[in-house]
Order: structure tokens, then sequence, then C-alpha cells
């Protein structure tokens, strides 16, 4: 196989040879008949292309060096001829082409020779020529046309980039605009948009004129109506100021202070007027949010937070009554919700069982399923610091284990017969197989309130309905179950059903587990206290 592969690849390679080597000789053809006919230009072309395909064939080298020093001694009369025509263009952008040609012909290793006469003629028409753009150039300029001024000097610079000081010119061309640009900004006070035309400006030519200063200028200037911004408590417009100047520079000065400053004031200020009006929440994020952005030094920042958390602490006792027919899991119910209540992190509320802190208390709601008793809340606020009862109430709650239901039922398992001809033919033999099912189930109902124990106000109530079942169902035939087919009995007797084959099998192949009650309980429990948690943590007894 190796050596099949090997041959194939010769082949290959020598088919690509025989058609560039048919290609070349078809190209130098042409280029002897270009040449015949006087079309150097087009014959040099050729030639080249020829030279470059085969490097060492002499005779493409001896045509290229014929018909190029042909092709250039033409451009060499075109030179002369614009030269003393005083089409000084002509005869510099002619000579440049002839030295462009001679330069790629020189990579075939053929030397076209330019005479040292038409070389001086092109520097004579060099001189002249970008005299005359040079001075157009510094006209241009002077009328403020920068963008045609640059062309001109973009072209000098191309065919001389030493002529005279065309650099310097160039660089004013192209920076003029964008530092007057930067002026006419200053002076409509828009100093960042002056500040980003000089920083371009800077790092093209760091000593452009005083672009350094006028940066510096434009910065001070956007630096001092910040400041005033702050003075006059104009907090957003001097958020906005500072922001700018400490983007560029964030050690300008004391622009980092005065802008952590303008930021948070405000929030500050609003936090504080919160805080004494009982809105310690709101208080609390306004005060985090401060140390947040400027740190914990940010005046008293750091204490009046702490201030607010214990003014915005919420402790709330849970009553949880008993829920119908199964005490151990509603004692679940009420540690899923605990737990999940806590794991939130929520720094205002504190939950904790009623059980735990006041049993009396809990004696006295235990069974109540209306209005609960203002005095026994108004206890739990004045003794144990309470601000609100969680309540549940289990108006219905059943767990389910199905039990196992059996079914004999009929059915056909079908036989291929072939006989000595190999035909076949079907045998179908009633037979009976068992289906079995069961269902658990778990349902539950539960009303959820929120009773304020200053005033007894319902603060919150919802009311939660869920169930969740599974449900198991197969089929098991003793013999070959991929023959077996359902049946259905029409006038007291059986037939082959075709058409519910797939439901069959499908049945006999069925998952035999369940989900257990205890399982289905669980996810029923995680859904609802997650309801029942957010309603909670989203609640605001401050709105």
């Amino acid at each position: 196989m190796q050596y099949k592969s090997t041959s194939l690849l010769a082949v290959f390679l020598i088919i690509s040879l025989l058609n560039t080597g048919c290609v070349t000789r078809r190209m130098s053809k042409q280029a002897s008949g270009y040449e015949r006919a006087g079309m150097f230009r087009e014959a040099a072309e050729l030639y080249y292309q020829a030279s470059l395909r085969k490097p060492k064939k002499i005779d493409y080298k001896m045509g290229l060096n014929r018909a190029g020093q042909m092709y250039m001694e033409g451009l060499a009369s075109d030179v002369s001829r614009a030269y003393s025509r005083g089409e000084y263009r002509k005869a510099v952008y002619d000579y440049l082409e002839m030295k462009a040609f001679a330069d790629k012909v020189q990579r075939t290793g053929v030397t076209l020779r330019i005479e040292h006469s038409t070389q001086r003629t092109f520097e004579n028409a060099r001189e002249i020529y970008l005299d005359e753009r040079y001075e157009l150039g510094q006209r241009l300029i002077g009328e403020q046309n920068f963008d045609e001024a640059r062309k001109i000097f973009v072209e000098i610079h191309g065919i001389s980039p030493n002529f005279r000081d065309t650099r310097s010119y160039l660089n004013t061309a192209t920076l003029e605009p964008m530092y007057q640009n930067g002026a006419r900004f200053f002076s409509q006070r828009n100093y960042m948009q002056a500040y980003v035309e000089w920083e371009r400006i800077a790092a093209k030519d760091p000593g452009y004129k005083d672009v350094r200063q006028r940066m510096q200028q434009a910065l001070n200037e956007r630096y001092k109506e910040g400041t005033l911004f702050l003075l006059n408590e104009d907090f957003t417009a001097a958020a906005r100021a500072l922001g700018d100047v400490y983007k560029v520079n964030p050690g300008y000065m004391d622009v980092k202070s005065q802008y952590i400053e303008a930021r948070n004031e405000p929030v500050y200020r609003a936090s504080i007027q919160n805080l004494g009006s009982g809105r310690c929440r709101a208080a609390f994020r306004g005060f985090e949010q401060i140390i947040a952005d400027a740190g914990g030094n940010y005046k008293n920042a750091v204490s009046l937070r702490n201030e607010a958390i214990v003014c915005a602490s919420y402790p709330i006792a849970l009553l949880s009554n008993p829920m119908p027919g199964n005490h151990a899991d509603g004692e679940e119910f009420e540690n899923i919700l605990i737990q999940m209540i806590l794991d939130t992190k929520d720094p205002f509320i504190k939950i904790h069982k009623l059980a735990d802190i006041n049993q009396r208390v809990l004696r006295a709601f235990q069974g109540t399923t209306g209005s609960l008793n203002r005095t026994m809340l108004r206890q739990l606020y004045d003794r144990n610091g309470i601000a609100a009862v969680l309540v549940l109430n289990f108006s219905q709650y059943q767990k389910t284990a199905g039990s196992l239901q059996r079914a004999e039922k009929t059915g056909f398992e079908r036989v291929v017969i072939e006989n000595r001809e190999g035909e076949t033919s079907y045998r179908d033999q009633q037979v009976s197989y068992m289906e079995y099912s069961r269902t658990n189930q778990v349902q539950i109902n539960v009303n959820v309130q929120l009773v304020s124990t200053l005033t007894g106000e319902i603060l919150l109530s919802r009311r939660y309905s869920q169930t969740e079942s599974d449900e198991m169902k197969y089929a098991v035939y003793r013999g070959e179950s991929k023959n077996l087919y359902p049946a259905t009995l029409r006038n007291n007797s059986y037939h082959i059903d075709e058409r519910n084959y797939a439901s069959l099998q499908r049945l006999l192949n069925a998952d035999q587990t369940i989900t257990s009650p205890n399982q289905l309980r669980d996810k029923l429990f995680s859904d609802l206290n997650i309801n029942i948690t957010q309603a909670l943590i989203t609640f605001d007894p401050e709105r």
C-alpha cells in the first residue's frame, strides 16, 4: 500500500512539472512575439514571470534583459521629452516607474541599466517639481487647508523623505487640525473633549507646540468645575466632572477624595434622613453602599450602618400549628422553612421558634386559626422583642403510599412459521400476562400569615395548595415478550390488537421503580417553603 501511494504521488508530481513546463514555454513564446512586435513592456513582463518559474533557464533571463532594457530606454526617452517640455511631474513619475521596474527585475538576477544622464534629468525635474509642490503646500497651510496640504507633503515625503523640512510641514498638516479642534472645544468649555484631542496629538508627537501644557490646562478647568459643583452641592454634576478627571489622572491633586465625596455624600445624607424617620432598612442599604464604594473611613458611615442594622432588625416567632394526622412531618416542614430563611442570610430577619422563647404564649396560640390574642401578641413584643408572628395553619395534609394493583390481561404471542418452500406465516397463540400499577401522592393546603405583635395587624397573608404524585405502571410476561401483542374483546371473543403493540412493549420495558411518599413530601415541602421564604424576604415592614 505504501509503494502504491508513493507511485501515485510521483505521477502527480510529474504531471504538475509538465504542466508548469508547458505554461512557461507558452509564456516565453508569447514574449518573443511581443518583442518582435515592439511591445517591450509586455514582453519583459512575460520573460520576468517565466524567469521566476524557471530561475535556471538562461534563455528567459536573456530575453528579460533584452526586452527589459528596450522598455527602460523607452521610459528614459519619455523622461527626457517630458523634461524638455516642462512636464516635470511626468518626468519624475516616469523615472520612478523605471526605477521600480529595475528593482523588481533585479530579484531574478538581471540588472537593467539606467543611464547617468537620465538620472540627472530626473534629479533636476524632481527639484523643480518638489519646489512647486512645497510652495503650494506652504500656501495651503497658511490658508488653513490642512487636508490638501497633508496630501501634498505626503507626496513629497514619498518621493524624497528628506526634502527640506517636509517632515515638519507634514507633521503640522496632520496635527494642527486636531490642535485647533482642541482649542475650539476648550473655548466652548468642553474641556474633556479638548483634552482628548490634545492627547491624540501627544501620542503622536509629545513635543508638538504646547500640547502638554494645554492638556494640563483642560484637566485643571474640568477639575475646577467639579470643585465648584461640589461646593454648590450639585453632587451629580460634581461626580461627573471629577470622575472625568479621575479617569484620566487618578493622582491629580485631591480629585480622588473629592470624587468619592461627590458620589457618596447624597447617599450619606439620604441614609441619615432615613435613619431618623425610622426607615432603617433603606438607611442600612445606603450606608452599605457607601462603605463598599468609599471604604470604612467615610465619615461615620460604619457606626451609622451598625446603628441602622440594629434598628432594622425584625425578629419573627414561628408558630406552626399541628399538621393533620402527621406531627412529625409538620415539624419537618417547620425545620425546612427555618433553614431556608437562615440560608438567605437576610440582614434583617431573625427567625425563632415560638416554643423556644415563650411557652405561655405558645399554649395560648396553639390550635388558633382565627385572630390571635392581642394581649399575648403585645407580651411577645414587650418581653421578647418579637416584631411579628409567622403562623402556619395546615388545613389539609395527606401522604398516601399506594398499594400495588394487579390485573391479569389476555394477549397473543405471535410465532413465525416458515414452510419448506421458504414461505412464512403466523400462528397467534392466546396467552395471559400481568399488569401492575401503583400511585404515591402527597397533598397539602397551608395558610400563612404574618401578624404584627405591636398592632395585631395581618401584614402578610398567603394560601398555598400543592400536590405531588408519581405513578408506576408496567407489565410482566413469562414468555418471549417481544412477540407479545395485546388483545381486544369483540363479540365475546379475543382478537389480536396489532395497533397497540408498541404501547404494550413500553409497559413490558417500563421502569418498575416509583418515587417514595417521603421523597414526594420532601420535594413538595421544598417548593412550598421556597415560596414562603421569598414572600417573607421581599416583605418590607417599613413601606
